[in-house]
């Protein structure tokens, strides 16, 4: 069983770990945010959004029309905020972190259309988190139709079919297959899907320990998954942490599938050698 012992202080995610439904996920974002910024304020950030909330309270109780409405959240999300997504943004961990996309205005889509769902949602739009396949969007139920938000290009609105259409040339998902998995997205699997973004990125930079600590939080969410503890006992290895990795490998071990056994295998040989170095 992975310790909660390290996250006991970020009470939002614990309430997602305990599977709880009444959740800050801004908070929760903060939280996840700490640990690559040890001394941050969720101050500062939180202000901004109640700012934000107060701006956008009187032009949108003046709209018309629900699309109207959400044509003033987006105006004030791209050129107050100056809030959008470009190609840097998928291998610089600060796109994931709310509290400095929201310093640079730059993000990647899920956590830009948190900015979005939080800021909607306190000012009475409705605004749906979306886990669509490959990028995340924002929906809303309008008097005209049903319409998605990019919020990674600069808001922009589009109507079902073209959002449809749009997904199937990103990933070539039969739309039906993708209208399908077109969900409002769990505040618990928002927070996966972060931690995945962060997990790829770091692994992919070989920053260990910036990843086993993701790690350890995804293990905590899913703590039957067979694959995120196996992943932990990897990374422990690799972030140097030799003896933890050796009881999470025997412990693979014991349940793992046979295309497993000879990596797992050999990642606990090398763990065993390095005990003596690491004591």
């Amino acid at each position: 069983m992975t310790s909660l012992q390290p996250f006991e202080q970020d009470a939002q995610f614990m309430r997602l770990v305990r599977r709880e439904t009444e959740v800050d996920l801004v908070t929760a974002a903060l939280e996840i945010a700490r640990d690559g910024q040890e001394h941050l304020d969720f101050g500062p950030t939180l202000d901004r959004l109640r700012l934000s909330v107060a701006e956008l309270i009187s032009p949108v109780t003046q709209a018309s029309s629900d699309l109207l409405e959400l044509e003033v959240l987006i105006r004030h999300m791209t050129e107050r905020l100056n809030l959008h997504g470009d190609d840097d943004c998928f291998s610089d961990p600060a796109a994931s972190y709310l509290n400095c996309v929201l310093d640079s205005g730059r993000g990647l889509p899920i956590t830009l259309s948190v900015v979005y769902v939080a800021i909607a949602n306190e000012i009475g739009i409705p605004l749906e988190p979306i886990a669509a396949p490959a990028h995340f969007l924002t929906r809303l139920y309008t008097d005209t139709g049903t319409v998605y938000v990019d919020a990674f290009d600069h808001g922009r609105i589009m109507q079902e079919v073209e959002c449809l259409e749009w997904l199937h040339d990103l990933t070539n998902i039969p739309v039906s297959d993708i209208q399908n998995s077109l969900r409002p997205a769990s505040h618990r699997s928002i927070m996966i899907r972060m931690l995945h973004n962060l997990k790829s990125l770091f692994g992919n930079k070989e920053r260990w320990v910036s990843a086993w600590r993701v790690q350890k939080r995804l293990t905590l969410l899913s703590p039957a998954s067979y694959r995120e503890r196996r992943d932990l006992a990897i990374l422990a290895y690799r972030a140097g942490r030799s003896g933890e990795s050796i009881r999470l490998l025997e412990e693979c071990l014991e349940t793992c599938s046979p295309e497993d056994r000879e990596v797992l295998q050999q990642y606990l040989k090398q763990a065993q050698r390095q005990v003596p170095i690491s004591n």
